[in-house]
């Protein structure tokens, strides 16, 4: 996340708020509660939780007790769980390569600090977890002198980007609350002033470059998380700041949350994003609970119930994921499962992390400072018993639905999958992706997303002609001209080789789950609508051996539709007659096209080599199709991708 920049699509809080009533089940008001794990135990009445024990006492009391130090310890003494040590493992290695690692400089990259500040609660969290298990106090020495280091920074750059203030916080809190009893007072003092100059300031005084306080973003979460961790760690040394910080999380966490993830957990901004997003949400639950015993409702969101199952869904063959929007293809370790898993009593949702916790995932992850939140929950499970999901077919509404399929979960060459997206372009990190998949089978990404391109290379281009720049989603915006962006270099339909409208919608009309025959339709008729009458697709797998996609495109009455059908993919593909051949890592598949009316089929193959701002697309292909719809006529395409010749 590091390079990107958050543009932000601010949304209406009515999205969240009149569409239902106030006694629909998704409605959310700031202490109306919500449940615990497993849905045992309540909120306090009014929600506002028991405040009494954040005491200078009472300290280490965010997420991590020393009860919960205490669990973990037992269990690795006892050496029966092998997956709980390999979690402790990556967090004790990589507190141990920052016991050499170059002092912390305030370097900005472009207008971000962001990479400093993630690196500092990555180092100052891993060796706060590393002294408080091991008692080895070249941690505590090197958390403390980190926190002296960006403590005594100019600033941490909140008002002109809040992420980076809001990871420090998060850091510099942790550090603070979990090593309290034995840090020096100047360095309490120093983290102290920190916090409430360099964050607290910033966010009780709107001074910032975006107000996360009413995005329905990322933003949100990453922003509210750290000042939340940060407000509880220093809470007894400001006591009005704090609550007010608290106080606003809760409330402006509370507006969005239905919009993020309901009605069925699908993260409008992909995969990435939630990884980012809800790990924050997680940690400010978790902070919630731990200090005061309620998560103040926040949880009670039906969306928030299942996007641990959705996230489960999205991860791919080969270490990927269906990775839409502004996210990179690959799978990630993602720790905010742990807690997800916790919460709501289902340790299917760690299926996929301990496969990664095995394969090597964790131990390459640059997201250390989440790590210990996971190891607190890893701890009250029983990892040697975790099931493999049973569900082979997952779909989601919302703003941007999908749908997904595994055909057997065993992340092998006998497992397959799927994912199809609909939704819109115009929504934040959106592409003109509409009608998009993503295809995994024998050990290749037949079909795929080229994804996210980093922003320092486009985020400041202007061109003449357009009428926004990079972060504008207008129609006529820049962002649309970056090859990755629109719709001619997803793996979806282009008529009239028009780009996608920008503000329409599609939804997913029907999800089939036979034995045979497993996918979904996506209506891309209101996406289409300048072009042609109608537009509808279905992607199905069947009998777990072709992948087919069926579109069918209705002209208008006084307008040829002209199909450009295009596939982005790994595979070396080679026209072959009227077959185009793609050449995987172990077999290849072959692609062939159908029309209802006989139309006449140009298979084709595209460039992926942009213009001088774009980025390199090297090792991926476009394959397809050009075909024409007469006006007044409508046509149906079939595609077959299959490993049958």
């Amino acid at each position: 996340m590091k390079l990107l920049k958050h543009v932000v699509w601010i949304a209406a809080l009515l999205c969240a708020f009149t569409s239902c009533s106030d006694d629909d089940k998704n409605s959310y008001k700031p202490g109306s509660g919500g449940t615990e794990q497993g849905g045992e135990g309540g909120n306090e009445p009014g929600g506002s939780g028991n405040y009494a024990n954040l005491t200078a006492e009472n300290h280490p009391r965010i997420i991590m007790t020393d009860n919960d130090v205490e669990v973990i310890k037992t269990k690795l003494n006892a050496g029966s769980d092998a997956n709980l040590k390999k979690l402790h493992d990556c967090i004790i290695t990589y507190a141990d390569k920052t016991l050499t690692a170059k002092d912390l400089v305030y370097e900005l990259a472009g207008k971000r600090l962001l990479d400093v500040s993630t690196e500092a609660a990555n180092r100052i969290i891993s060796c706060a977890y590393a002294y408080r298990l091991t008692g080895d106090s070249k941690y505590l020495e090197k958390a403390e002198k980190d926190m002296q280091t960006v403590c005594a920074f100019k600033d941490w750059n909140s008002a002109t980007h809040f992420l980076d203030g809001a990871e420090m916080a998060h850091g510099v809190g942790i550090g603070y609350d979990w090593l309290y009893n034995e840090l020096s007072d100047a360095t309490k003092k120093s983290a102290e002033k920190a916090i409430q100059d360099y964050a607290f300031y910033c966010a009780l005084n709107s001074k910032w470059n975006l107000n996360f306080y009413e995005s329905a973003t990322n933003w949100n979460q990453v922003c509210n998380g750290g000042l939340v961790v940060a407000a509880f760690a220093i809470y007894e040394t400001c006591k009005a700041d704090a609550q007010e910080i608290i106080d606003k999380a809760i409330e402006s966490n509370a507006n969005v949350m239905p919009e993020m993830y309901n009605p069925d957990g699908n993260y409008p901004e992909g995969y990435g994003y939630w990884g980012y997003g809800t790990a924050f949400e997680c940690i400010m639950l978790a902070a919630m609970e731990s200090c005061t015993g309620t998560d103040n409702g926040l949880a009670n969101v039906d969306g928030f119930k299942k996007t641990g199952k959705w996230i489960l869904f999205m991860e791919g063959m080969n270490k990927e994921a269906f990775n839409y929007c502004d996210c990179a293809p690959s799978s990630v370790a993602m720790p905010a499962l742990w807690y997800l898993a916790y919460k709501f009593n289902d340790s299917s949702l760690l299926y996929g992390e301990l496969i990664k916790l095995n394969d090597g995932r964790y131990t390459a992850s640059d997201e250390l400072k989440y790590l210990p939140m996971a190891a607190v929950y890893a701890s009250k499970f029983d990892l040697n018993a975790v099931p493999a999901p049973s569900d082979k077919v997952w779909s989601g509404g919302g703003i941007n639905p999908v749908a997904l399929v595994h055909s057997d979960w065993s992340f092998s060459d006998t497992d397959k999958f799927l994912g199809i997206k609909a939704g819109r372009a115009n929504y934040s990190h959106g592409h003109m992706d509409v009608g998009s998949f993503v295809y995994d089978a024998y050990g290749t990404r037949w079909s795929a997303d080229l994804g996210l391109q980093s922003y320092g290379t486009i985020e400041n281009v202007t061109l003449p002609g357009y009428t926004g720049g990079f972060g504008s989603y207008d129609q006529g915006a820049f962002r649309w001209a970056v090859f990755r962006y629109n719709n001619y270099n997803h793996s979806t339909l282009t008529i009239n080789d028009a780009l996608h409208k920008a503000s329409a919608t599609a939804e997913i009309t029907a999800v089939i789950n036979s034995e045979t025959s497993k996918g979904a339709t996506v209506d891309m008729t209101d996406i289409l609508s300048d072009e042609c009458e109608k537009a509808t697709r279905t992607i199905t797998l069947e009998n777990d051996t072709d992948l087919v996609v069926v579109d069918v495109v209705k002209a208008y009455y006084n307008k040829a539709a002209n199909v450009r059908w295009t596939m982005v993919t790994k595979a070396m593909p080679k026209v072959e007659a009227n077959r185009i051949v793609l050449q995987g890592s172990k077999k290849n598949m072959y692609l062939t096209v159908k029309s209802a009316n006989n139309a006449n089929i140009t298979l084709k193959t595209w460039s992926t080599v942009g213009e001088s701002y774009d980025a390199s697309n090297s090792g991926y292909y476009e394959a397809g199709f050009e075909a024409r719809v007469t006006s007044g006529q409508s046509d149906t395409f079939t595609v077959t991708l299959s490993p049958n010749e």
